[in-house]
């Protein structure tokens, strides 16, 4: 599925903004939250992002559910189980001095 869909901002100054205000504003770098989600909202606001859709969004036709029948999933756990498997291992004594 290719999307046609033409931006309706620029790409890269947009991402680049929003990627401003979280390292401003992120909680985990000592910013609030409220002021991160208000910024943010201002970012998308201000490139026209969130406010109408530039077209709307395409009915999906079909959809196909597929499962793995559990004698399967139990036959390849086996098989993984069967295979060798290589080991390391590693000399942690202290070496002697010279």
């Amino acid at each position: 599925m290719i999307d046609d869909r033409q931006p309706t901002h620029d790409e890269r100054a947009y991402r680049d903004a929003r990627r401003a205000a979280v390292r401003a504003h992120h909680p985990d770098a000592g910013g609030d939250a409220d002021d991160l989600m208000r910024e943010l909202a201002d970012i998308d606001r201000r490139f026209g992002i969130g406010v109408e859709r530039t077209r709307p969004a395409r009915p999906v036709d079909v959809v196909v559910v597929t499962s793995t029948p559990r004698r399967v999933l139990r036959l390849v756990r086996r098989a993984g189980r069967a295979l060798p498997r290589r080991r390391t291992y590693v000399d942690i004594s202290t070496p002697p001095h010279p």
